[in-house]
C-alpha cells in the first residue's frame, strides 16, 4: 500500500537543514595546500583547451555548406 506524502514535507526538511549546512560550510577547516590545485592548472583558455575539442569533434559538420546549421571554423 502506498502512503501519501505531505506535499510540503521535503521543503520543510530542507528549511530545517539549511542552517546546519550553512554552519558546516562556514566552520569547515580549509584544505591543506597539498590538496588544492595549482592556479595555473585551473586556467582554461580557448586556444589551448576549447579549440582542439571543436576542431576534433564539431568542425567536420559545422562548416559552410554542410549539414550543420552554422560554421564553427571562425569566431
Amino acid at each position: 500500500m502506498m502512503t501519501k506524502r505531505h506535499p510540503f514535507r521535503s521543503a520543510a526538511v530542507s528549511r530545517a537543514l539549511l542552517p546546519a549546512a550553512a554552519a558546516a560550510a562556514v566552520l569547515a577547516p580549509p584544505l591543506p595546500a597539498s590538496a588544492q590545485a595549482a592556479p595555473e592548472a585551473q586556467d582554461v583558455t580557448f586556444t589551448r583547451d576549447i579549440a582542439p575539442i571543436l576542431q576534433r569533434s564539431c568542425q567536420r559538420c559545422h562548416r559552410p555548406e554542410s549539414v550543420a546549421p552554422m560554421s564553427l571554423l571562425t569566431y
